[in-house]
């Protein structure tokens, strides 16, 4: 989530976001930054202040001590040894066997799961027409029949007759024969030539200025020359202004503070009585 800035900030505004925290300078024309979660180095101690003088001795009787809190409970003893066990007693009779209840009845079977249905034969394909039969050639003429009486020999086979002319070829077919198997994959051509290097983009905007800050142009780095601090011209979605980034710069360490005064020494001379004094027991 962007850091949203004031608006039309006055000079020593001070602007808080998360860890860190920014002041408007006027002077500068930015928000400087103050501080963020790094702590600077803790000053030395100051020197122990000297001893004051004993007091002298109290001749007033101190008031007699409170009675101490109770001591705390001892320990529990041990516990006394287990007594022996008794003898067993007679084992009691088995009791009847109960009566066999009734077998439930069977379940029923589940009906059976539905068979999918078969796939469709694919469809033949067209057989192409007969071409039609050839005229038969004509028959030779018989011969004449012999006279009767014994059986003559059998006459020598008549000359086979001329084969009939070819039949027109028939009319081509309109059915498209089954696609040839896929040819082998031709080899992979060579690899282009690699095309030219794309133009350099254009370098990062940064400015070098100081004491006050330059035109603003969003994204632009400004380093002050002036103090060493550096910026960038920001927009947060309302308003644009030079923010420092970065950890801030920390301060020298602080002179070492005076040593405090020595407090009032005390005086008090308790004389012991026939007093019982109360220990206070700790633990168990």
């Amino acid at each position: 989530m962007p850091i949203d800035f004031p608006v039309s900030p006055v000079d020593g505004q001070v602007f808080t976001d998360g860890d860190h925290t920014w002041q408007w300078s006027d002077a500068v024309g930015a928000w400087n930054l103050v501080t963020t979660t790094t702590t600077g180095p803790t000053g030395p101690t100051g020197p122990t202040g000297a001893t004051g003088a004993t007091g002298a001795a109290s001749t007033v009787t101190g008031p007699t001590g409170a009675t101490g809190a109770i001591g705390a409970t001892g320990p529990t003893g041990a516990t006394g040894p287990t007594g022996a066990t008794g003898d067993t007693g007679p084992q009691g009779p088995t009791g009847p066997t109960g009566a066999q209840g009734d077998t439930g009845p069977t379940g029923a079977t589940g009906p059976q799961g539905v068979t999918g249905p078969t796939g469709p034969t694919g469809a033949t394909g067209f057989t192409g027409p007969t071409g039609p039969t050839g005229d038969t050639g004509p028959t030779g003429d018989t011969g004449a029949a012999g006279a009767a009486g014994a059986t003559g020999a059998t006459g020598a086979t008549g000359p086979t007759g001329d084969t009939g002319p070819t039949g027109a070829t028939g009319a081509a077919s309109t059915v498209t024969g089954p696609t040839g198997a896929t040819g082998a994959a031709g080899a992979a051509g060579s690899t282009g030539p690699t095309g030219p290097t794309g133009p350099t983009g254009a370098d990062g905007q940064f400015e070098v200025t100081g004491p006050t800050a330059p035109t603003g142009i969003d994204g632009l780095v400004w380093y002050n020359s002036n103090d060493g601090r550096t910026y960038i011209y920001y927009n947060d979605g309302n308003t644009s202004q030079w923010v420092e980034f970065g950890n801030a710069n920390v301060g020298p360490t602080g002179p070492t503070g005076p040593t405090g005064p020595t407090g009032p020494t005390g005086s008090a001379n308790i004389e012991e009585e026939n007093t019982i004094v109360g220990l206070e027991v700790l633990g168990g």
